[in-house]
């Protein structure tokens, strides 16, 4: 009696650190092998723990799959879902699978709209001005060119025919038609200058407009994601609270919010606390079963185990590594990317 209350009491323990070493969604398994660690518990009452299953809870993915981001468009940093395809169902390549809000990014086109519509009248009429500028400034050379040869005419005439007074005046009015030339022609270089800064600088202010409002569309068509392959439509969760998204949700671009795997190359993705990721071998034989069809196992190996700890906000503080299996599985059971399973493993010491 004493020894079977000391077998009662050890596996009480065992029942109690699975509880807090597993996940949530893990318990009710830990709580079905209770026949495996009770195996394992010799008639010295000692545990051998190289007998016990080690439980992992995974979920079914696809080598390939299409991730649906909240995009970076416009100036905002986080926008509201406003449509998403109903969980579940499958995505045809070209599909809408999320809409965001477009409110904001609408009334930013609206304002570059109206900016390139006044940078091009503002354009428009400064390059009448400028022309209008330019020619006058023409005509004035040409004036000027005119008056230098009349005064140069009359300069040439010699001292000797007119009076020294009207001579004098002639050479003064021939430097005089000089300076004015030059003036002229000064004048029209400046105006030249201008109108090629000018014209310059509104290409410039025409472009940058135009640019800002393509890439204000572009943010417009981003904020609607399509499918590019076949697969079913998985809403990602809050990191920190394990809520899964939702329309009326706000969030913050660059987030994860639902996933389109493809139907072919699947695997299992499971996590391993890090206390227990030293007990896997890549390799080793694992039992694999689906939360909705618990009663047909089936097998699969573990082909590959992350080398970097992971947090799960939504499982604590404790790190966890990442560990794909592969599998093969009966035609008779229906396996489809994002179904839980539960993935059972002897421990290696």
């Amino acid at each position: 009696m004493r020894l079977n209350s000391h077998r009662v009491s050890l596996l009480s323990k065992l029942v109690l650190l699975a509880t807090f070493s597993l996940p949530v969604n893990m318990l009710v398994a830990a709580e079905a092998n209770v026949s495996t660690a009770t195996s394992g518990i010799s008639d010295s009452g000692v545990a051998n723990l190289g007998e016990q299953a080690l439980l992992l809870t995974g979920q079914i993915s696809s080598v390939q799959s299409q991730s649906f981001m909240v995009p970076k468009a416009g100036d905002a940093w986080r926008y509201q879902i406003q449509w998403m395809l109903p969980e579940g169902s499958v995505a045809e390549p070209g599909q809408t699978v999320v809409i965001f809000d477009k409110s904001q990014i609408a009334n930013q086109i609206e304002q570059l709209e109206a900016s390139l519509l006044r940078v091009t009248a503002q354009e428009q009429s400064l390059s009448i001005d400028l022309t209008a500028s330019v020619l006058q400034a023409k005509f004035d050379v040409k004036q000027k060119k005119s008056e230098l040869e009349k005064s140069r005419l009359d300069a040439d005439v010699p001292a000797d025919y007119i009076a020294a007074k009207d001579y004098a005046e002639n050479q003064f009015n021939l430097m005089q038609a000089g300076s004015e030339l030059s003036k002229a022609e000064q004048a029209l270089k400046e105006v030249l200058d201008k109108q090629a800064a000018s014209k310059a600088q509104l290409a410039i202010d025409r472009r940058r407009a135009q640019l800002e409002l393509a890439q204000a569309l572009n943010g417009l068509e981003q904020l609607e994601l399509k499918a590019k392959i076949k697969g079913p439509v998985l809403y990602g969760s809050d990191p920190r609270s394990n809520k899964k998204f939702a329309v009326g949700d706000t969030v913050q671009i660059g987030r994860q919010i639902a996933t389109v795997p493809a139907m072919e190359e699947l695997e299992v993705v499971a996590w391993v606390n890090e206390v227990d990721v030293d007990k896997l071998v890549v390799g080793s034989p694992v039992t694999l079963r689906l939360d909705s069809q618990s009663a047909k196992p089936f097998t699969g190996s573990i082909k590959g185990i992350g080398r970097q700890a992971q947090k799960q906000p939504a499982w604590g503080q404790s790190n966890w590594f990442k560990v794909e299996v592969s599998f093969e599985a009966d035609e008779d059971i229906k396996i489809v990317p994002g179904m839980s399973v539960l993935v059972s493993t002897g421990a290696v010491l």
